[in-house]
């Protein structure tokens, strides 16, 4: 038999391992009966079948709150609704003026959580409980153009343009759920905020600061921040995958990495440079544990957070208005500034499409000189023949 598929019992559904990616399982007493568990440790009950030819899936509830007694119960209860052609989800939450925005939000983390990637709730949940929470206790006829503007106004002033723009568009993805969903007949309050314009921010290591920043991450005497340092730009990887890194992930004889789950919500295997290789094969002599960079301090048993250490070099190294991300630009721009295309580019930094990876086209001025330095000194040798 599956092993997803058992017997659900309070006592073996708490005992379930927590999964690096979301992951679903199957009661054998209700069969329509599912649990899912997500990289987070949330386990919820659902139940799933077709409703008048759509598949429907209702979520019954969390565990351990709702136990599996309750569960069934409430599978039963639902299939038997959803057999007379009554999707439980519409009838459940279908929004009316007096709703509160509150209720929206949550109904939209608890449907969209199956379909985008973690780190996307992630992003949804902190940018609503920084600033957007406050309106959770509004009505949503109270939700209006004019105090979305305000709002938009008020938070590009404090917090900068791209910041105001990601608070509206989460409730503008909210309310278009809702209309998607048939559970709201009004109209996206959001769609009368002009978004305010913000270019794409593309920082690189230009050649003297790649100089002086390489020699001192080298020299940096912490050996555990200067590998995960080396891994971030030799592998152009985002640095949660770099600090969530296992052995079994690596494989040392075909060079490559296999990432059990991107930004994208996906599977992928980078191929790994000699550089890279030379980091690994360092610390695989003295390995502790199955995560690449352990920390016995942390909950997780990876390391988290290098915010000080990076603050250190880039102070030693004399470089600012640089972030970690940035080490994802500088080996982009390198890569096309060595003759990589932009698909090639799309690859190596695991990017869902190609938009993401143009800005690196724009190359910088240096890169730019050293390409017209080579083209020049070519057409003069073909002169000279």
């Amino acid at each position: 038999m599956n092993a997803n598929h058992f017997k659900f019992t309070n006592t073996n559904i708490k005992n379930l391992p927590i999964p690096k990616k979301r992951t679903y399982y199957y009661d054998t007493v209700e069969p329509k009966l599912s649990l899912q568990i997500t990289p987070n440790g949330a386990k919820s009950f659902y139940i799933r079948q077709r409703v008048l030819g759509h598949d429907t899936r209702v979520k019954l509830g969390e565990s351990p709150t709702m136990t599996v007694e309750e569960a069934r119960i409430a599978a039963v209860t639902n299939r038997k609704k959803m057999n007379d052609g009554e999707n439980p989800n519409v009838t459940k939450r279908q929004y009316k003026q007096d709703t509160l925005l509150q209720q929206l939000y949550d109904d939209f983390i608890t449907d969209r959580e199956r379909y985008l990637a973690q780190k996307t709730i992630l992003d949804y949940k902190r940018i609503w409980n920084s600033k957007l929470c406050k309106l959770g206790r509004k009505h949503l006829k109270e939700i209006t153009g004019d105090m979305l503007r305000e709002l938009h106004r008020q938070i590009s002033v404090k917090n900068g343009n791209y910041i105001a723009n990601h608070f509206i568009k989460l409730i503008s993805t909210m309310f278009n759920y809702a209309i998607k969903e048939e559970r709201f007949d009004g109209r996206n309050p959001a769609l009368s905020v002009k978004l305010n314009k913000v270019e794409a921010r593309v920082r690189y290591l230009e050649h003297n600061e790649l100089k002086r920043f390489m020699e001192t991450v080298y020299a940096y005497e912490d050996d555990l921040v200067r590998d995960i340092v080396l891994m971030l730009i030799f592998t152009g990887a985002r640095k949660s995958n770099v600090f969530e890194m296992k052995w079994e992930d690596i494989d040392m004889s075909a060079k490559i990495w296999k990432i059990p789950q991107t930004k994208t919500d996906e599977n992928v295997t980078i191929a790994l440079a000699e550089e890279a290789m030379k980091v690994l094969y360092q610390r695989q002599s003295s390995a502790q544990s199955d995560w690449i960079f352990y920390s016995p301090t942390s909950k997780s048993g990876h390391v988290v957070d290098i915010k000080k250490s990076w603050a250190i070099i880039l102070r030693r190294a004399n470089i600012t208005n640089f972030r970690i991300h940035d080490l994802r630009h500088t080996l982009g721009t390198y890569l096309i500034a060595n003759g990589a295309d932009a698909f090639m580019v799309k690859r190596a930094l695991t990017h869902k499409s190609l938009q993401s990876t143009q800005v690196y086209v724009n190359l910088g001025v240096e890169h730019l000189r050293d390409k017209l330095n080579d083209t020049i000194n070519k057409m003069i040798q073909i002169s000279k023949k």
